[in-house]
């Protein structure tokens, strides 16, 4: 199979899971050729069929056309690129830190580009950038019932040979045609969010790990027009600034 072919079911991704010996039982995946939004698609699957504990659900689009990303963002996702939606469900699991749920997610799939070789950094809260260039976003959401977290979820775009504004940057322009399959890098996503799960276990590990990889050390706020010093990350995720000796957290 080219390595430039979109896959036409989840069968390649499963085989690349499989390879991997994923830790979790089982995911039960979706893909679509063209959708509104994976997010829309993956509530909608999730209220016909709650998620079961150790079977999460992802479903991805070979393209969106309405996707969308922080703050309600369109997210310009066309064919070429990884779209997909997951769900994980944490009823019962004591998870002290689920408030770095993102941050973790952008750690764990850091340490997947870092073993193939691509120097991603982290822009928080929840973008990943190569050379100051968009190359993911991903979009954390948590859902709690009765006071008690039930559900992780998680909304990734990654560009891999999809063309990009100029904001973007695809895998291909970093590393050429090397490693542009598709079923690949779905594989190395659904890794990453698992992964992300064993990080949350350890606060202090995100925090410090994610300041290593920050892309900046300055934070300029669109609103007011100045620019900050990027002191680190707090126990909670957010960002700490300081200007001529005034500090302030930026919540995610």
């Amino acid at each position: 199979m080219s390595n430039k072919k979109l896959f036409r079911g989840v069968g390649g991704i499963y085989r690349y899971q499989k390879l991997k010996q994923s830790s979790m039982r089982s995911w039960r995946l979706i893909w679509k050729p063209i959708c509104a939004s994976t997010e829309i698609e993956l509530s909608k699957w999730i209220a016909e069929e709650p998620v079961r504990k150790d079977r999460p659900k992802a479903i991805f689009a070979s393209s969106q056309k309405y996707g969308k990303g922080r703050l309600g963002r369109n997210w310009h996702s066309p064919r070429g690129g990884v779209w997909v939606s997951a769900a994980i469900n944490r009823e019962g699991i004591q998870t002290n830190n689920s408030e770095l749920y993102g941050l973790a997610v952008a750690l764990a799939m850091v340490e997947r580009f870092e073993r193939e070789g691509v120097d991603v950094k982290i822009k928080w809260p929840n973008d990943l950038l190569f050379n100051g260039k968009k190359l993911a976003g991903i979009l954390p959401r948590l859902f709690s019932r009765g006071g008690e977290l039930r559900l992780f979820r998680v909304g990734v775009g990654l560009n891999v040979f999809n063309n990009v504004p100029k904001e973007g940057i695809s895998l291909k322009q970093i590393v050429g045609n090397e490693k542009m399959n598709i079923n690949f890098w779905s594989s190395e996503i659904l890794f990453a969010l698992e992964r992300s799960l064993d990080f949350l276990d350890d606060q202090k590990f995100i925090c410090s790990q994610i300041e290593q990889r920050l892309w900046s050390k300055k934070y300029f706020d669109k609103e007011s027009g100045f620019q900050w010093d990027i002191k680190g990350i707090d126990s909670n995720g957010r960002l700490l600034v300081i200007k001529e000796g005034k500090e302030k957290s930026l919540a995610i």
